[in-house]
């Protein structure tokens, strides 16, 4: 069913961990679910994950240059820069398109294909393009995924601090999410 996708056959991961046994179980919640991935951003440009950016209609119908949804966040149709304090998520490092791409890249015959292709993606820069970082930024992305309507939670990211901050924007996140 996914196999018109030219780069299908190079996802070994889809086989080796029952994604594609899932693909044809029948869809129980038709809610499409929305994964923020905190990372490096993402290219919102590609062609394999524009179909499935997370839109955020008040924003997207509303006022140019203002909150309209009231999250404190101008402008932020589909997710938020938080290196550079602004809605235009970019990717410089590519790593946070690549994480975005295995997750949740359409079904769409171009390229490859998502673990979820149905997925909604919600774009969080928190690294920054040489792929280092702090906790403080971190903890906003979190937080921004929490209170913006994030099912999934993806940081594919690492440390070795040991941050009571961190620790808690998880917690609480993982009230409503899966991390």
């Amino acid at each position: 069913i996914f196999d018109g996708n030219p780069f299908v056959t190079q996802q070994w991961y889809l086989d080796a961990y029952g994604v594609k046994t899932l693909w044809n179980k029948p869809i129980v919640n038709p809610k499409r679910p929305v994964i923020a991935i905190i990372d490096t951003g993402v290219d919102m440009t590609h062609p394999d994950l524009a179909p499935n950016l997370r839109t955020n209609t008040a924003e997207a119908e509303g006022e140019a240059n203002y909150d309209n949804d009231g999250n404190g966040f101008k402008g932020d149709v589909h997710g938020w820069d938080f290196i550079n304090n602004t809605p235009n998520v970019r990717d410089f490092n590519m790593h946070g398109t690549h994480v975005a791409g295995i997750a949740a890249a359409a079904n769409n015959g171009i390229g490859i294909v998502g673990a979820n292709p149905r997925a909604l993606i919600m774009p969080i820069s928190v690294m920054q393009s040489d792929g280092t970082g702090d906790v403080a930024t971190i903890v906003k992305g979190i937080n921004y995924a929490a209170q913006n309507g994030a099912d999934v939670v993806n940081m594919s990211l690492g440390t070795y601090a040991n941050s009571r901050a961190m620790r808690q924007a998880l917690e609480k996140a993982y009230q409503t999410t899966v991390i």
